[in-house]
Order: structure tokens, then sequence, then C-alpha cells
């Protein structure tokens, strides 16, 4: 019995870490970086942003965006194929689909500001609307990425709680299509 609670501590712990690291990664951004831009100047958010968004970050960030909204769509197909499909992990899973799916919507406005930088050269006001432009959509854009990664971390535990032996037919499931 001890065991099993060392265990499940252990599992607890491994899952705040997760939250946590996730949620940072996620807000960071919007919470620390674009907050520290906003008082050195849309300029040097500028030139900092051509050397590292549209650097390595070119290759990065869309690599993980659609790598990462594939994998989890992947996951919900999969799991839709499944004959057992427990609401508890349904509602969490399907929710992380939906905000990863906002997520790469909102890309399509905030990508072609950042991607206009080294046209709009140096010019204070057109550096300063796109800042503002920016930093509104990545603003949105990383709370659904927070959700994302919540829900994803709800579907895990979920799916983790049930027993293999104990999952609800999909006949039974109130998400399936299929009738008894």
């Amino acid at each position: 019995m001890k065991n099993e609670r060392v265990l499940r501590l252990t599992l607890f712990l491994i899952l705040v870490e997760l939250l946590l690291g996730g949620l940072a990664a996620a807000l960071n951004r919007t919470l620390v970086e674009m907050p520290a831009w906003h008082h050195l100047g849309a300029g040097a958010w500028a030139a900092f942003s051509r050397l590292a968004d549209l650097g390595n970050g070119k290759i990065l960030y869309p690599l993980a965006g659609i790598g990462g909204t594939a994998s989890i769509l992947a996951a919900a197909i999969a799991f839709r194929f499944s004959s057992r499909r427990p609401w508890s992990v349904a509602l969490p899973l399907y929710g992380a689909v939906l905000m990863a799916v906002c997520g790469l919507l909102l890309t399509t406005q905030a990508a072609p500001i950042m991607l206009s930088l080294p046209r709009i050269g140096d010019d204070p006001a057109a550096l300063k609307q796109a800042f503002d432009s920016f930093y509104r959509w990545d603003s949105i854009r990383a709370v659904c990425g927070a959700l994302e990664y919540c829900a994803e971390i709800w579907a895990l535990v979920a799916l983790l709680s049930i027993p293999v032996g104990n999952q609800v037919p999909a006949h039974q499931n109130i998400l399936s299509s299929e009738k008894s």
C-alpha cells in the first residue's frame, strides 16, 4: 500500500512539473517577453524577432505548431476508433484538439505580421503598429496554447486513471454515434 502511495505521489509531482513547465512555455512570450519588449520599444523587438523568430524560429515554430496539432489530432482520431471511449478522456482530448486548431488559426493572423518585419524596415510607426498587432494575436494564441496544454494533461491523467478492464464500451458512451 505504501509503495502505491509513493508511486501516486511521484506521478502527481511529475504532472505538476509538466503543468507548470507547459504553462510557463505557453505564456512566456505574452506575460514575460512582450511586456519587456514594450518597455524597450518596437524597434528593439523587431531587431530581436528578425534574428530569433525569423532565424531558427522559422523552422522550430512551424514544426512545433503543425507537428503538435497533427499529433493531438491523430491521438483524438485513434481514440475515436477505439472500441472504448470514456467521456472522462474524450472531453479533455477533444478540447485539446479544439484549442490546437484555434492556435493554428490564430497563427494565420500573427505570422504574417512577424514575416512582414524585414519589409517594414525601421519605420517607427509601422514597427509600433506591427508590435501592437502581433502582441494582441499572440496573446490570444498563448491562451489557447495554455488551455490546450491543460486539456492534454487532463486527458493523460484521465487515460492513466482508467483500469484497462473497466473502460466504457463504445455502445455505452455518450459520445458514441452507435446505438445500443
